[in-house]
């Protein structure tokens, strides 16, 4: 089991009265890049990360998540680049870098020479190649919390130019979020409150518990995934 510190473990999502838009996904997957001022020599494929959580005991729930992820391998020349560093010369971007309407990333490639460059990838459609990955969790109601654990997953292999990189759940040591519903991580268990929301007024609160993140994780680094969140309205039936 891995552990590690991360920021937040709850996720505040405000909603004012009003409609929420849906986009639909398109199958096509394409990636075009651009660089400027020089063409650095990198190659650049995607994978979709389906991360299937199970939670069972009190109520069973499964929330389904489905990641996208860039993936670079450099040429010998390159120093290093802008993302997260996997091994000597592949790297990662993750999901939330194209996070805008032009599904573009920008990213700074270092060369061993000194002189850099800056390559926009933008990104259409589903990737082709995927990766499957299960959690389970054990969920227990205590008064007014939630006992959640982790109780087993497989780790996953992603190869990709012939190298072979782990995925695999890092488990959280939350940090309290001032204002917000007390968390607490013991004995490898989330505590977490039966608050899922509070309203005042137009303004809705939503409170999402990150019981989990999911990494690829190589020889020189790891790269993030995405996180899997408690389905607390789930659970209270709402």
């Amino acid at each position: 089991m891995i552990r590690k510190i991360v920021p937040l473990l709850l996720l505040f999502v405000v909603l004012s009265a009003g409609c929420l838009g849906h986009e639909e996904t398109k199958t096509n997957f394409s990636i075009k890049i651009n660089a400027v001022p020089f063409n650095p020599g990198i190659n650049v494929t995607a994978v979709m990360f389906h991360v299937h959580a199970k939670f069972i005991g009190y109520k069973h729930v499964t929330v389904n998540y489905s990641y996208p992820a860039i993936l670079i391998k450099t040429s010998p020349d390159v120093l290093n680049l802008s993302a997260f560093k996997l091994s000597d010369d592949v790297y990662m971007l993750p999901y939330y870098s194209f996070k805008n309407p032009e599904n573009l990333a920008s990213i700074l490639v270092r060369m061993k020479n000194g002189s850099t460059t800056s390559v926009d990838i933008r990104v259409e459609g589903t990737p082709k190649k995927s990766i499957e990955m299960t959690i389970n969790y054990e969920v227990k109601k205590n008064g007014t919390h939630y006992l959640v654990r982790p109780i087993g997953w497989s780790v996953k292999k992603l190869t990709v130019w012939n190298e072979t990189f782990n995925v695999t759940l890092v488990i959280q040591r939350p940090i309290q979020i001032a204002n917000a519903p007390t968390v607490e991580l013991k004995n490898d268990t989330y505590l977490l409150p039966e608050i899922c929301k509070t309203k005042s007024g137009s303004v809705t609160a939503i409170y999402k518990y990150s019981v989990g993140d999911v990494y690829v994780i190589g020889p020189a680094g790891e790269g993030f995934v995405g996180k899997v969140y408690f389905p607390c309205e789930k659970m209270a039936g709402k």
